[in-house]
């Protein structure tokens, strides 16, 4: 408990103030002022650093291109299937209704059969549509992987550039100054390597031998 509130407390001294490898000009800052703004300020030729740095997660896989995509292809997949496990529960209760009314015009094994026959119907209905839901999940899982380690590159380079030693997730910090949160440039920076990805996958492609 010790060692957590001196950490907090070095995180939020860090915050209030970047340290400089030169020594830079006093002068009355904005306490609003974030780390991607102070890294602008860095191009007069003062190398600012940053040796403890912050994201939000979920503000970077919200607000990303790549994370906004994501989430409205899952959301699409997840509404069809919704949408078809009505359509089939409808379905299976129009059966069910029908097998019903005819069970007086049927013989006792006749309807023994056709129920049994039902059964087997609604269970392999339930075990695909399980099985679309885990395909959909996994599918999401695999795609947020990708998002996740396209995430951390971009962190690796942005923590290289402020010269941070150490990166904590917004959660896992109790107080902070938010000088210190650089969840906008790991989006931008985010983005722009996804961009690029895209803009250079069809010139490989054609460079590709036939």
């Amino acid at each position: 408990m010790f060692l957590r509130r001196v950490s907090l407390a070095f995180l939020f001294a860090l915050g209030a103030s970047a340290l400089c490898a030169q020594d830079a000009p006093q002068g009355s800052g904005d306490a609003s002022e974030t780390a991607e703004s102070r890294e602008v300020s860095a191009s007069s030729g003062t190398k600012l650093v940053f040796p403890v740095l912050v994201f939000d997660r979920s503000r970077v896989l919200s607000q990303s291109v790549a994370g906004q995509a994501l989430e409205a292809e899952i959301e699409e997949a997840r509404a069809a299937l919704l949408a078809e496990n009505e359509q089939i529960y409808a379905d299976l209760e129009t059966e069910e209704q029908e097998i019903a009314d005819a069970k007086p015009l049927m013989s006792e094994e006749a309807f023994r059969i056709r129920a049994q026959e039902f059964d087997t119907k609604v269970t392999e209905a339930r075990t695909a549509q399980d099985q679309k839901a885990r395909d959909i999940q996994t599918l999401y899982d695999d795609r947020i992987g990708e998002i996740e380690q396209k995430m951390n590159d971009a962190l690796a380079t942005i923590a290289r550039d402020l010269g941070a030693v150490v990166v904590f997730e917004r959660g896992q910090v109790y107080l902070m100054n938010g000088a210190i949160d650089i969840s906008r440039l790991v989006i931008e920076k985010l983005d722009e390597d996804l961009a690029e990805d895209t803009d250079t996958a069809p010139a490989d492609q054609d460079t590709a031998p036939s």
